[in-house]
Order: C-alpha cells, then structure tokens, then sequence
C-alpha cells in the first residue's frame, strides 16, 4: 500500500497529509426554484407542489444529510415540471408507462440532452414487453444499458504497448485546475505498482508556482525518475534521458482555451515530445459549454482521449455524456478524488452511465 498523497498545492511541497472527503457547497438560487413551484402549482393541485414552493433550499458543510435531502427534494420538482413541459412536446409518446417516464425523467434531471434522453428511452421501450415494462428493475437494466453503449470507452485507457520501440509516451494537456498533475502522479503510480512498469515523468509546467516541486514529491515517494523541459528543446533531451523507461508521463502547463499564444507555444511542446497519446484533462464541475470550448481550443494541439476529473465535486453527469458524445473522444480515465493511486478509475462507460442513474461516486 502507498499512502495517500495529498494535493501539493496549497501547502509544502515537502509535507505528506492525508486527506478526507473534500467538504462541497451547493448553492442553489432560491428564486428560481420558487418560480418553478409556482409554475407547477398553478396547474396541479398536488399538495406536495406547495410544499416545495415554501422550502427555502440550502447547504452547508456542517450537514451534509440536509444538503441531500434538499438536493433530492429539488430534483423531484423538477420532475414534476418536467411532467407539464412534455405533455405539449410531443414526448413521451401517449401510453408511456409510469416507470418508463420515470426513467426519462431521472435521465433529463442529470441533464443529459433530450435528443439522447429519448433515444434511450424508446430503445427500451421497443426492446421490452409489455409485462417488462411494468418490471422496475427490468427497465432500469435496460435503460443503464443503453445509456452506457451511447458513451465512447475503450477496454483499455491506454495502450498496453508501445508500437514503435520507444517507452510508451503519453502527455497530459488542459485547461488551469483540473488536476493534471495529481492525475499522472496517480496514473504513474498504477503503472509501476500495479502493472510493476518502469516509469519516467517530465514535467513542462514552470509556470505555476511549486508545480515542480509538487511533481518531484510525488516522484521521490513513488521512486521515479523526473526530467524538466523549460523548452521544446529540452523537452526532446528529457525523452532521451528517460529512453530506458517503459512509459514516459509528460506533465504540461495548464492553459486557458482563450488564449491562442499559450496554446501554441504548448503545441511546440508536445511536437517536441513526440508521444504516442495525448489525454486531454478536463473537470466534472465545469458547465457543457464551457467543457465543449475547452475541448475545441485544445483541439488545435492535437486530443486522442479525454480523462474527466472531480467526478466527486460533480453537480450532474448527463452534462458529461453529451460533451463526450459532442466531442467524440474516447474516455480513458476519471477520477473520484485527491488520494494517489486510488482516486482513479478506468474510464468504464457502464460506470458513468450509472452515476447517470444515480449511484454515489464512492460506493
């Protein structure tokens, strides 16, 4: 076992903590979710709809049992306005069964797009009997199923050899904090703890402060060699010191999507290294829209996969599904938390799906 290493960030590079469940607020605007009570209780008598305009929502650290139940609470007014939208759209179909609209629903509170919401759902209902369909169980398997074959993965996030000879070279790119740097040191850890691999790390993030000394820590407990590249020359000199090695992690400087320079000077970069892969590394917490400009600017240097991080700060994850599916990358890790190696996972599209469908981050 490795002990957990904490985020480096914020304290001494040097100092090794372990650290718990990272504490989220919601902030939900209170405004907006009396407006919507409104809209439900001027059409429907149900008492429970005036229950929920009276609920003043909050959340803080110190309850987290709260913050759940009104978080639940919320999500069922929005089913409910959800009800009265789709009785003029034209979906679902009349004679939809109860449990089936049910799961149409808990699909379009995670925000997963319409357009795919019902393609799940009437893939389902053309797959099933009759008598299945009124089976709780049966339609949820179903639903999880196709769900999962409509998000792009593979069996595995990175390729168990190298083509060509050389150390099997991949680069991590994104956007400034999403995690990069803890993600490859959780990445390097499983590939010589776990795979019993020989790795080299390299580090081109000499913008932000400490970032080196954060990666030599990681580097000096896990027992890994770690090259610096101020420039795309040395960054070629960095590959060839660590030619002995079965895989080369390259670290990189995070960049804004919106700034054309930055992202130029990092093409340099990866041009130099030549890898065989580069991970385009972007967070959970962020909207659809800002992910899907992310994932365009980034484009331009050059994205073969995508690893998703702070699937335990995220807010929803349909939003996740329809930017992979915008995009058309395939998922190739997530990751659940600070602790090296743990907080990391394949990127399995049965395992998203089900977050879609309500399962907890951490079992």
């Amino acid at each position: 076992m490795i002990p957990a290493i904490t985020d480096a960030r914020k304290s001494n590079p040097n100092v090794i903590k372990t650290q718990g469940k990272p504490q989220r607020f919601i902030l939900t605007p209170v405004k907006e979710v009396s407006a919507a009570a409104k809209i439900v209780s001027s059409k429907d008598d149900d008492p429970a709809s005036s229950v929920m305009h009276d609920r003043t929502v909050s959340a803080t650290s110190d309850d987290s049992e709260t913050m759940q139940e009104e978080l639940a609470a919320i999500r069922q007014l929005v089913g409910q306005v959800l009800k009265h939208q789709t009785q003029t759209t034209g979906f679902p179909q009349s004679g939809m069964p109860q449990i089936l609209f049910d799961q149409y629903l808990k699909l379009i509170s995670q925000d997963l797009s319409e357009e795919l919401s019902e393609q799940v759902i009437n893939r389902v209902r053309k797959d099933l009997t009759v008598p299945d369909l009124e089976d709780v169980e049966k339609v949820r398997e179903k639903t999880l199923e196709y769900l999962a074959a409509f998000i792009p993965t593979l069996d595995h996030p990175l390729p168990e050899e190298s083509p060509d000879g050389r150390p099997l070279t991949i680069a991590l790119i994104g956007p400034t904090g999403v995690g990069k740097t803890t993600t490859l040191a959780k990445i390097a850890a499983s590939c010589k703890l776990r795979q019993g691999k020989s790795v080299g790390l390299i580090t081109a993030d000499t913008y932000r402060i400490a970032a080196v000394d954060q990666l030599r820590t990681y580097a000096n407990i896990i027992g890994l060699p770690l090259e610096v590249a101020l420039t795309p020359t040395d960054m070629k000199q960095a590959v060839h010191a660590l030619s002995g090695c079965d895989v080369i992690l390259i670290d990189t400087a995070g960049r804004s999507q919106n700034d054309g320079g930055r992202l130029k000077e990092l093409a340099r970069f990866i041009e130099a290294a030549d890898p065989h892969e580069v991970h385009l590394v972007l967070s959970s917490t962020a909207s659809e829209k800002v992910l899907l400009n992310e994932a365009e600017a980034f484009s331009e240097v050059g994205v073969d996969k995508l690893v998703l991080t702070k699937l335990d700060e995220a807010v929803s994850f349909g939003v996740l599904v329809n930017v992979l599916r915008k995009v058309g990358k395939n998922l190739s890790f997530i990751t659940t938390g600070q602790e090296v190696p743990d907080h990391i996972e394949c990127g399995r599209s049965t395992r998203l799906a089900q977050l879609v469908m309500g399962e907890t981050v951490h079992p």
